[in-house]
């Protein structure tokens, strides 16, 4: 059986998609699957048991990019193609069996439950997959000690709680937890922002992983790697959800409804901490978009964020 899965770009949402893979590796376990995605979340696939080929086209000008994909894949004959990024491509293929993502506007279900919809199923959880080659190599950097993953990024700045807030949270974290490592979690471009984080904590307690060249299937075997994670509404939020990491979203212009972080049996392993607005409150502001450079979480203090973290930790530091 041949499959052609065509996911999302962005990292998150690339994410939650990794739910259908996990069925198909279920009730098909002999089937080959080429996956074609962006660049960024690529190798979060790498690892998939039935990965046959990784087929990878970045964005270009004029959505050259479809053509491009359509070139690579239109001699197979497929015999089922899933395309999440609802693209036309799907249908100038041949295949006997084609689900494409629709998407519906104000859908008040979690992305999840729309993404599993299109299989006729309520709810398939994301799944990330690791060789074990692969989840040692990263356990070097760790030397078994018990660690916090922190990711300060996010990437629209609306969406990211402030440095300074940060800053003062871990610091309160360390002093009280001076045996735990607090690993930091950011992209090479992210290092201006979160240097100021690091270079407030006590160098021994600090795990930095911007600067170590690291594959994002790498990052996400490193997190899955501690016993907590805490960070904005991102792309690593979903992967230490999905890599079965108890997750603290911090959630103010999004939908937590749509976007939490997605937990399949344990109700209060993820959790939200979100400003005192819901979305539509804030949405209702004047001067709110999704394309101003100001931050919208400011009304989240340090108090309210630190009681949820120490809870947690507490619950799962083991």
């Amino acid at each position: 059986m041949k499959i052609l899965f065509i996911t999302c770009s962005r990292i998150g949402d690339a994410v939650l998609t990794t739910g259908i893979l996990s069925e198909i590796h279920k009730r098909y376990p002999f089937a080959k699957v080429t996956v074609a995605v962006d660049p960024l979340p690529a190798s979060l696939f790498e690892d998939y048991p039935l990965l046959n080929d990784l087929v990878i086209f970045p964005k270009q000008r004029h959505s050259k990019h479809w053509l491009t994909l359509w070139r690579k894949v239109v001699e197979q004959r497929w015999d089922w193609v899933i395309d999440l990024r609802g693209s036309a491509i799907s249908y100038l293929l041949w295949t006997k069996k084609r689900v494409v993502w629709k998407s519906k506007p104000g859908d008040p279900r979690h992305k999840v439950e729309q993404i599993s919809a299109l299989m006729h199923e309520q709810a398939l959880s994301p799944e990330l997959w690791f060789t074990e080659k692969r989840f040692n190599k990263t356990k070097a950097f760790f030397e078994n000690h018990a660690c916090i993953a922190v990711a300060p990024a996010a990437n629209w700045v609306g969406k990211q709680w402030p440095i300074s807030s940060f800053t003062e949270l871990l610091k309160r974290f360390s002093q009280k937890y001076p045996a735990t490592k607090i690993a930091i979690f950011a992209a090479p471009h992210e290092k201006y922002m979160v240097e100021p984080l690091i270079d407030s904590l006590p160098k021994e307690q600090v795990l930095s992983f911007f600067d170590k060249n690291l594959s994002l299937i790498e990052t996400a075997a490193c997190i899955k790697q501690c016993k907590v994670f805490i960070g904005n509404d991102s792309g690593l939020m979903h992967i230490a959800a999905a890599a079965k990491v108890p997750t603290i979203g911090l959630f103010g212009p999004s939908r937590e409804q749509n976007y939490r972080p997605w937990q399949d049996y344990d109700e209060t392993r993820n959790i939200v901490v979100r400003i005192p607005m819901t979305y539509d409150e804030l949405k209702e502001t004047p001067g709110f978009s999704h394309k101003s450079q100001d931050c919208y979480m400011t009304s989240l203090t340090v108090d309210t964020v630190w009681q949820v973290l120490e809870s947690h930790w507490e619950t799962y530091k083991g």
